[in-house]
């Protein structure tokens, strides 16, 4: 919950990548895997935009998921949660369930745990063979001179009663 709050703004993401992939492809995009997706945060912001957007999430920790399942898909119309399926699965091997889509989303900097070349290379081919014609891979890089800097930004967290 607290990486939720301190970390993501979904919001501003699926913004971003509806209208990058109407921009590139001229249409919106409808079936989206969100790549190493902890919690699944992104996939039910995606489900929320529109009544035909579906999400496949993928990520190795169990735990996380089911966290995930209580309480991000969980507060989702029933409509909604039906448009979600979560699979603890490696990204290498998205199988059947997480091919086909228009967008893959590896954000926060996750697919950074391939420290070898050849997997990067494997996991960049298995995107791009699980894309449907047209579609697209999002992905966040951090770099320059200012991500070298410290910096600190204060706000207020309030988590929801009960999310713990």
């Amino acid at each position: 919950m607290l990486y939720q709050l301190a970390v993501q703004n979904v919001e501003s993401e699926i913004d971003f990548v509806d209208d990058e992939y109407k921009r590139l492809r001229g249409r919106r995009a409808a079936k989206l895997r969100e790549d190493f997706c902890g919690t699944a945060n992104t996939a039910c912001e995606w489900v929320r935009r529109r009544p035909g957007n579906v999400a496949v999430g993928l990520d190795l920790d169990g735990p996380t998921l089911e966290w995930g399942r209580v309480h991000n898909v969980g507060v989702l119309t029933p409509a909604q949660q039906k448009r979600v399926s979560l699979l603890q699965r490696d990204v290498l091997t998205p199988g059947r369930e997480g091919s086909g889509v228009d967008v893959v989303l590896a954000m926060n900097f996750s697919y950074w745990i391939f420290q070898q070349r050849a997997v990067m290379l494997d996991y960049f081919r298995s995107v791009r063979a699980s894309l449907a014609t047209g579609g697209v891979f999002f992905l966040d890089h951090y770099g320059g001179p200012e991500s070298m800097e410290e910096t600190r930004d204060e706000r207020e967290i309030v988590p929801d009663e009960g999310a713990f």
